[in-house]
């Protein structure tokens, strides 16, 4: 899996970068952890900060689109982002009897 980053830009109205990025790949599309892990290694940047929001494979190529949003703090994180979005990542538990 290969990360190339599109465009970076800071919001300071959210205290947020906002990532868009590609990822050539083999096989199925990869994990959003597996991406999160890789993103935050690429940024030099707390994984417990970035939000991987989508990955949207692009039709017969092994190539996919993604955004990801990196938070100044971890307050804004949890104030800002949804609950699922926060659960796909791997940021919040998921609560017994969800399925």
């Amino acid at each position: 899996m290969i990360i190339n980053i599109i465009s970076k830009r800071y919001n300071p109205l959210l205290k947020r970068t906002e990532v868009r990025f590609y990822i050539d790949h083999d096989g199925a599309t990869p994990k959003f952890m597996e991406v999160r892990d890789k993103l935050a290694a690429m940024l030099n940047a707390d994984k417990n900060l970035l939000v991987v929001e989508k990955i949207v494979e692009e039709t017969g190529m092994q190539r996919a689109r993604g955004y990801a949003k990196l938070y100044d703090s971890e307050d804004m994180l949890r104030f800002i982002e949804r609950e699922h979005i926060l659960r796909k990542n791997g940021l919040i538990e998921e609560k017994e009897g969800e399925e």
